[in-house]
């Protein structure tokens, strides 16, 4: 069963040997970068282990952003030895529920980098839109609740 546990001191070490394939890390910043940025807007995000049973598959960290009332998935990978089973969409789903919990919240928020079509079809499923023309290479989509 998929669950979201939030990163702590009893499980970040196994968070940050999580690794996407070679080919995959345009896309994605690695854990220990993702865990600082997480360490630094503490006050704004929450970064979660996603596990199926008792094993670590990935991680996702949101962001609130209190002037526009929405939340920013900032970081979203699934483990390359875990990936293509479902376990991102169902974790996905997970972090929806999580953030719509948040009365603050009108609008789930992300990006994906232009060629990765896992993450852009992904994310067309769950409903989100494209948000204008990309830039730098990034797509933001949008999710309005």
């Amino acid at each position: 069963m998929i669950r979201l546990e939030k990163i702590t001191e009893d499980n970040y070490k196994e968070c940050l040997k999580l690794k996407v394939a070679e080919d995959q890390t345009k896309f994605v910043s690695s854990t220990t970068l993702s865990l600082a940025k997480a360490y630094v807007f503490r006050d704004i995000v929450t970064p979660f282990a996603i596990y199926n049973d008792g094993i670590m598959v990935g991680f996702i960290m949101m962001r609130f952003n209190k002037e526009y009332s929405n939340y920013f998935i900032w970081q979203f990978m699934i483990d390359e030895k875990y990936q293509f089973k479902g376990y991102g969409k169902h974790a996905l789903k997970l972090a929806m529920e999580w953030m719509k919990k948040d009365n603050r919240c009108h609008d789930i928020v992300t990006t994906y980098i232009l060629g990765n079509e896992t993450a852009k079809n992904l994310y067309t499923k769950f409903g989100f839109e494209q948000m204008g023309e990309a830039l730098d290479g990034e797509v933001d989509m949008i999710l309005h609740l």
